[in-house]
């Protein structure tokens, strides 16, 4: 898929985003655009990273076996939660790749995750994640918003040690977990996960249909 005069600025994406929930559908070619546009794909090839996206969709990422093969031609079948968990796993790249026991525990927690990533963007502004004011001293502060996610991962040379329960935290629990979290032990840290969900909805919502030459 060309980038040519195809790039969307982050300021259009996040526009007029509904207050609840949409229901988004998108066919293959279209999933790999709003990914492209979340700047997943980087400085890599279009084929090597559809190759990559295939490789994840044969491990099981985002689809259960069988499922994608229910769809008709033609018919969209990426739903948000569905695109929310290809852009949490490559969130997770390392060295350009997730390790497959990362992807593994991603599927064990799909459930939970499906659920996370409802509340992340339904309370992006209120509730869990409503905004809190951070005050550095007396002439300096900044806002904070959003759900985060903690996938409690934790690395020993090089290998996983354990992974979860995913917890979602308050702006708050987030901003202690950076100041707290022991960085040799737990190499990754709450992710924004409302921040995510905005970007990928409102990618979705104006996703272009993809070229005839392009992935269907």
């Amino acid at each position: 898929m060309g980038d040519r005069k195809r790039r969307v600025s982050p300021r259009l994406a996040d526009k007029k985003l509904p207050v609840t929930l949409p229901d988004i559908a998108l066919n293959h070619g279209r999933v790999l655009w709003v990914l492209q546009e979340l700047g997943y794909r980087g400085k890599t090839s279009p084929s090597t990273f559809y190759e990559y996206i295939k490789s994840l969709r044969k491990f099981g990422i985002p689809f259960r076996p069988g499922e994608i093969g229910l769809a008709r031609r033609g018919r969209a079948n990426y739903s948000y939660f569905h695109i929310m968990e290809l852009a949490l796993a490559l969130t997770l790249r390392v060295y350009h790749a997730v390790p497959d026991s990362v992807l593994a525990q991603i599927i064990r927690y799909r459930r939970p995750l499906y659920r996370h990533f409802r509340r992340a963007y339904t309370e992006r502004c209120n509730g869990l994640g409503t905004q809190i004011k951070i005050h550095a001293d007396t002439s300096s502060s900044f806002a904070l918003s959003g759900v985060f996610l903690d996938l409690q991962i934790n690395f020993s040379g090089g290998g996983l040690v354990s992974f979860g329960p995913p917890k979602i935290l308050s702006p708050a629990d987030a901003l202690q977990a950076f100041a707290a979290r022991d960085l040799a032990a737990r190499a990754f840290l709450p992710i924004n996960l409302s921040q995510l969900a905005e970007r990928v909805i409102g990618l979705a919502l104006i996703a272009p249909s993809p070229r005839p030459s392009e992935p269907p």
